[in-house]
């Protein structure tokens, strides 16, 4: 399947989980994390768990590279895309307690859903999947040695495992990303938006092969780019060329999303992005604060044909959709810190709103990383339940 075709299903399928808004949870199936679920595995070895994402996902040679994150052993190997072919699978173990994962416990819990439905009684959605999983280090997942395998050639890097080589001169950190992006200067906003590390040396990846006397073969090779998508084949080609190469875990997006803004001074973003528990604090404690939610009227209001779309608001945000934007609405906020929020960040709308706002003079601009959908992430998969407070309980 074509890589884009892939990117695009991708997308489609977070927005659909997006619209479950998690509320099965618990509900229609359990939801537990990866350090109960080993619990469980080490007390019973004869457990029953599904990985239900591609082959190329589990074999590690997918042709989204940045999805190929190696398996937990032992699992029974379906896929989601086909639930029909594989239905009969799932249906030798009905009277069973099964458990799902993916890459995000997007399609878990699609299939969790789906399995309800049809009459299973104890299915259980593994959170956060395999990327959550290669989050953490083995201190904080013991069980990572013994039950994890993969078929990559280089090693993947969590995001305070790679922060940490900053200080540590056995490292080298490589940002490969293109010129255009580096600078800043592409023609996708959103793609301008992630910044550069102070610290990291600039090797484009079409450049790398005329610039290996630049690499220390002595030292461990770190390599991002933006979301993870290049380094793994960058990865490849130096590992042939006889150097140790680690790969961080969905580039610098991983690190925007998992680090608070005032901890990141080591990386100089073109916006400030915010995460959810920012959001809370900065709602907390100053009122000097205005939230512009910029998607759709329908969207804001709930009431869009599309139902997936109706994912509820922020508390006290008011809405002025793209399509209405304008200096004069803007200039009526002057003086206040600005958070703008969509529904999850991905479409590249609420960088170019942004840069609008920048244009207008605005100066302390903020985005919330992931949109409303990580608000109910952080709420509903992560259970962080202090973020309730932010969401509009009339919706």
């Amino acid at each position: 399947m074509n890589k884009y075709i892939i990117t695009i299903a991708l997308s489609l399928l977070s927005l659909s989980v997006d619209a479950q808004d998690f509320k099965s949870d618990n509900v229609r199936y359990q939801t537990i994390s990866w350090t109960d679920f080993f619990k469980k595995l080490e007390n019973n070895p004869k457990l029953v768990y599904y990985d239900i994402r591609t082959d190329g996902e589990r074999g590690d040679n997918g042709k989204s590279p940045q999805y190929n994150q190696g398996k937990i052993k032992g699992a029974i190997e379906t896929d989601f895309a086909d639930f029909e072919k594989y239905y009969p699978e799932y249906l030798k173990h009905k009277n069973d307690t099964i458990y799902l994962y993916c890459s995000h416990s997007k399609r878990s819990r699609v299939l969790a859903k789906q399995l309800a439905d049809k009459g299973f009684v104890n299915v259980v959605n593994i959170n956060g999947g395999l990327s959550y999983f290669n989050t953490l280090s083995e201190k904080e997942m013991p069980y990572k040695t013994k039950y994890y395998i993969n078929n990559l050639k280089y090693k993947l890097v969590n995001p305070t495992d790679f922060t940490k080589a900053f200080q540590n001169e056995k490292y080298q950190i490589i940002d490969i990303r293109p010129d255009s992006l580096y600078l800043g200067i592409a023609k996708e906003e959103r793609k301008n938006s992630f910044g550069n590390i102070k610290s990291a040396l600039h090797i484009p990846y079409d450049k790398l092969k005329d610039n290996l006397k630049l690499l220390d073969k002595n030292k461990s090779i770190y390599l991002f780019d933006n979301e993870g998508e290049q380094s793994p084949v960058a990865a490849n080609y130096l590992i042939e060329q006889g150097y140790d190469v680690s790969v961080l875990l969905f580039g610098l997006s991983n690190i925007i999303g998992s680090t608070a803004n005032n901890e990141r001074d080591f990386i100089k973003t073109k916006y400030q992005f915010i995460l959810p528990k920012e959001l809370l604090k900065m709602t907390d404690q100053t009122s000097n604060s205005v939230i512009i939610d910029i998607r759709s009227e329908t969207e804001f209001n709930g009431t869009d044909k599309a139902s997936w779309k109706n994912i509820g608001k922020l508390k006290n945000a008011i809405n002025i959709p793209f399509s209405t934007l304008n200096e004069e609405k803007i200039a009526r906020y002057g003086g206040k810190d600005i958070i703008i929020y969509d529904m999850m960040m991905n479409d590249g709308e609420l960088f170019v709103y942004a840069k609008r706002l920048k244009e207008y003079g605005v100066k302390d601009l903020y985005l919330l990383y992931g949109g409303i959908s990580n608000v109910k992430a952080g709420i509903y998969d992560y259970q962080n339940v202090k973020l309730k407070i932010l969401l509009d309980e009339t919706y």
